[in-house]
């Protein structure tokens, strides 16, 4: 009566090797590494096989072994300006996604000028740049070095892959919105003057005034932040007559004409209309809740990974050069259209 083969023994601590899955499948070591890697053709059979004994041992493949392996950290960089506006959550969670799902570790940056040389060494095997985190000269380095870089909300001319969203169109649709309920005089709190996204929402909504035959936004400057944002309202709140509806480059800068208006005793939306950019998670629940335009930050974040992810794999000629994706209009309270069409009157 032949017997069957004895099982290998199965080490259970903590210290389960890829040699310890290999014996309990009962397949060659270099077999369990195509399946952990995703590379070459492994039949069914033996996959479903290795990748039971990896549930069964609880095994967690070393990512630093399996780097060094290929050279690679499976680190990527994630750089922002910096870190106090939560528009940039959103972006965070589409790229922590793909980073996870890959097994890559995420290195979040708002310090990016003192971290160039870091990047560069190639302590990270990609990045994700958002806005002006870069300059563009410094993004041309990294390209010609054929480092793997993709930029969010920012323009590149270096063969860099840029994910953004068309901001003309949603100050466009917001100018629209704003004209169709009878804002005549409009005040605009601009963004950063280096900001390919900020001049896009000026001149959107500038020309909708323009094409109306309405007279210019009357401009205050801000720099996307709560502070500045409440001086440019102030600014704005200043000229006779005011504005009878203040759009601001972001919904930060919103949020602080909201309180601006209110130290001045106007009621928001009955005196004076106040919108945004950005539908940060805030934004519904500020007072009263703001009307704003929602970026798709979380798509962004993923897409603009997963196109890292192909350059690093050197799949560069399918790469995007240039990606936008669509925005939508969020009607709330504080524009006023929700409750009435007819537009506060200026005091």
């Amino acid at each position: 009566m032949l017997q069957q083969p004895e099982t290998p023994p199965v080490d259970t601590s903590d210290r389960t090797t890829i040699e310890t899955v290999a014996r309990l499948a009962g397949v060659s070591i270099s077999t369990v590494s195509r399946v952990l890697n995703n590379r070459d053709r492994v039949n069914y059979r033996t996959r479903e096989r290795v990748l039971r004994a990896i549930r069964d041992l609880k095994y967690q493949p070393s990512i630093l072994a399996r780097g060094l392996a290929k050279q690679k950290t499976h680190n990527l960089g994630f750089v922002i300006p910096h870190l106090s506006d939560p528009y940039y959550m959103g972006i965070v969670q589409g790229v922590e996604e793909v980073a996870s799902e890959q097994g890559y570790g995420l290195l979040v940056w708002s310090r990016p000028q003192s971290t160039l040389q870091f990047f560069s060494q190639q302590r990270v095997d990609g990045l994700v740049v958002v806005g002006t985190a870069f300059s563009k000269a410094d993004l041309k380095v990294l390209s010609h070095k054929s480092f793997p870089v993709v930029v969010i909300q920012q323009d590149t001319s270096g063969g860099v892959p840029s994910f953004r969203v068309d901001n003309y169109a949603g100050a466009r649709s917001m100018a629209e919105h704003l004209i169709s309920h009878g804002y005549t005089r409009i005040g605009y709190i601009a963004g950063s003057d280096n900001t390919p996204d900020n001049a896009d929402r000026h001149r959107g909504l500038s020309d909708v005034l323009q094409e109306q035959g309405l007279e210019a936004c009357r401009l205050a400057k801000g720099d996307y932040t709560y502070e500045s944002g409440y001086r440019a309202a102030e600014e704005l709140l200043n000229l006779d007559p005011r504005p009878q509806a203040i759009f601001a480059a972001n919904d930060q800068m919103a949020s602080a004409a909201l309180l601006a208006a209110q130290n001045r005793g106007l009621l928001v939306p009955e005196d004076l209309a106040v919108v945004g950019f950005d539908d940060i998670p805030q934004s519904a629940y500020s007072s009263p809740p703001l009307t704003t335009v929602r970026q798709p930050t979380r798509d962004l974040g993923y897409l603009a990974t997963r196109t890292l992810l192909s350059l690093i794999e050197g799949a560069d000629k399918a790469r995007p050069q240039r990606v936008e994706l669509p925005v939508e209009l969020i009607v709330r309270r504080s524009c006023g259209c929700l409750m009435s069409a007819s537009p506060p009157k200026a005091r």
